[in-house]
């Protein structure tokens, strides 16, 4: 949602502080609040730059512009939802490092300079260990919308660099949320997440995920797209819980099941820059996440799908912007 904060700091480049307001109105489902959050930039590392005729500032640590537009949006969800690290196990990151981080490889794909790494989920070891077994997943779609019209205005090699670039990325975020990349498929990425022992916990974790995937496609890979003559994605997401087993097709392990299946259906419903998630998902979300959502009202000629336990209508949700409490903050990057 646009933001209508006030700036401060708007002057010359030679303002010695670097700072502007987030204003916004929010709903804590108490009645609405209003937050304030200051965002501080060291003029040390940063300076106001206008570029193409747009107002940003310049990061002399990284050699990166961002619009303040950008950088407003990337405030808004840095304080609502953290970004986990690969190094999942130890540390999580922000989001404005995330997306630094990211535009840096996407920039040495687009250069040919860094190699597709594929093994940053290890799917292959957790499959085979649970080889001919039935259990419990989270199964995750990601797509590019319209590839097919990229292919016609794209040579093939930089379309291969930005599919490439696109599924690293992905990857990465699949990686640090616990889950696992199960295949490639052409201009999709299909994850899963093991269930374990607290679906909740792993239906949040995957829900995260999805929303890191709009942020970083949006705020990292975009921004690079752009800067280097490539047209922007746009993604879409679908999300389902449920048993799959676990087989060898050939050479190759995979999961077969209902939820592969109907996630792959789901994903097609989605409009771009939408996560979509099943009825099993939606009821495993701790009750403060769900209100994050809203019923997907579709007619039975579009949607007819029915639970493959109990038989009846499958509903779908969609995610719809997070809400937080009153609270004003101040934010210093150095």
């Amino acid at each position: 949602m646009p933001h209508k904060g006030k700036r401060k700091g708007d002057g010359n480049s030679n303002d010695s502080r670097l700072e502007f307001t987030l204003e916004k109105v929010i709903d804590s489902g108490k009645g609405e609040d209003r937050l304030e959050f200051v965002i501080i930039l060291d003029p040390r590392r940063y300076e106001r730059r206008m570029v193409d005729g747009v107002k940003g500032y310049f990061d002399k640590c990284t050699n990166i512009f961002i619009s303040e537009d950008a950088l407003r949006l990337i405030f808004d969800e840095m304080i609502k939802q953290p970004i986990q690290d690969v190094d999942y196990e130890t540390s999580k990151t922000d989001l404005y490092s995330s997306i630094m981080e990211s535009q840096t490889r996407v920039k040495k794909i687009l250069d040919n300079s860094l190699r597709f790494d594929s093994t940053i989920a290890p799917s292959e070891k957790y499959l085979e260990r649970h080889i001919n077994m039935k259990m419990d997943v989270i199964v995750l779609y990601v797509d590019i919308v319209d590839s097919t019209g990229m292919s016609m205005h794209l040579p093939a090699d930089r379309l291969a660099n930005l599919i490439k670039a696109f599924m690293q990325e992905m990857s990465y975020l699949i990686a640090a949320y616990h889950g696992y990349v199960l295949k490639y498929a052409g201009d999709s990425v299909i994850a899963f997440f093991p269930v374990g022992n607290d679906a909740g916990k792993a239906c949040t974790r995957a829900v995260n995920c999805a929303r890191a995937m709009l942020n970083i496609t949006r705020y990292a890979i975009n921004q690079v797209l752009k800067e280097y003559g490539y047209p922007e994605l746009r993604i879409k997401i679908g999300i389902d819980l449920g048993e799959n087993q676990i087989v060898r097709l050939g050479g190759t392990l995979d999961l077969l099941g209902y939820t592969m299946s109907i996630t792959a259906k789901i994903v097609e419903l989605a409009k771009p820059w939408q996560i979509v998630v099943g009825k099993w998902v939606y009821d495993t979300l701790p009750d403060h996440f769900k209100q994050s959502f809203k019923e997907l009202r579709l007619s039975r000629e579009v949607w007819n799908y029915r639970d493959s336990k109990e038989g009846k209508y499958y509903n779908l949700y969609v995610l719809r912007e997070s809400r937080g409490k009153e609270r004003e903050w101040k934010i210093r990057l150095v």
